[in-house]
């Protein structure tokens, strides 16, 4: 570990040396490239008394094409800026997944009849939620495989993972967004069969005694904060 260090240590001196010794980057023979600038639309909010002035408040439109076009603006700046050092960034990527271990599985948890685990498979980016009855020698049962959620994807991120105390079912949250706004389904492990969409913006996850309800909270639109508790009982069907 402590080679990797050096290692990562010298390369990062390396790039900033590079940094300091290069002339600008350019797009083209003699261009250098431009950052692009934003523009600013005089925005105010008032809070308690005061004044809150936000010129970029409108970048927070996430369906203005105005925005999507200046982030692709950002993107291509800073490729054009980074592109000198591409072999160095690929070099600095190598180093750090070397240290990683692709192939690994968590300890094993006991919870009711079942030891529940996740592990990772070399090649793949998600892990894979599994469990086994009784003893690690039993059959492997997968109750979530993310990369398969992952599939036709451009993000994908677990959120809650909870499984009824019966072992029936698993209540579990979604982000396919990126922004952390988490959908909430219910797994029947003995089927493999999902519910349709119990609720949106869920964060905490929870299920009562008697293995149907469901007990979660939700955010609320303006602060983003976790605000309201509902309860959804499995055996009422959706909604």
């Amino acid at each position: 570990m402590q080679k990797s260090v050096v290692v990562l240590f010298l390369l990062m001196s390396t790039f900033l040396q590079a940094q300091a010794d290069d002339k600008p980057a350019s797009t083209g023979a003699n261009t250098v490239a431009t950052p692009p600038v934003a523009k600013k639309i005089h925005t105010e909010n008032h809070v308690n008394g005061g004044k809150l002035v936000d010129d970029y408040h409108w970048m927070r439109e996430k369906s203005n094409p105005e925005v999507a076009q200046y982030l692709n603006a950002e993107n291509a700046y800073a490729d054009s800026v980074m592109k000198p050092t591409e072999a160095l960034q690929q070099k600095l990527y190598e180093e750090m997944v070397s240290h990683i271990k692709e192939k690994d599985v968590n300890v094993p948890y006991k919870q009711g009849e079942y030891l529940y685990y996740s592990r990772w498979e070399k090649g793949k980016q998600y892990p894979i939620l599994a469990r086994k009855k009784g003893s690690t020698e039993a059959a492997e049962e997968i109750t979530i495989d993310v990369n398969e959620l992952a599939k036709g994807q451009t993000f994908m991120s677990l959120g809650a993972g909870e499984v009824s105390a019966d072992g029936n079912l698993l209540a579990y949250s979604t982000d396919n967004t990126g922004f952390r706004q988490y959908k909430l389904y219910v797994r029947d492990l003995r089927t493999g069969k999902d519910s349709p969409v119990i609720a949106e913006k869920v964060g905490s996850v929870a299920w009562a005694a008697d293995n149907q309800t469901i007990f979660y909270t939700v955010e609320e639109d303006k602060t983003k904060r976790q605000y309201r508790l509902y309860r959804h009982n499995m055996a009422a069907g959706p909604g």
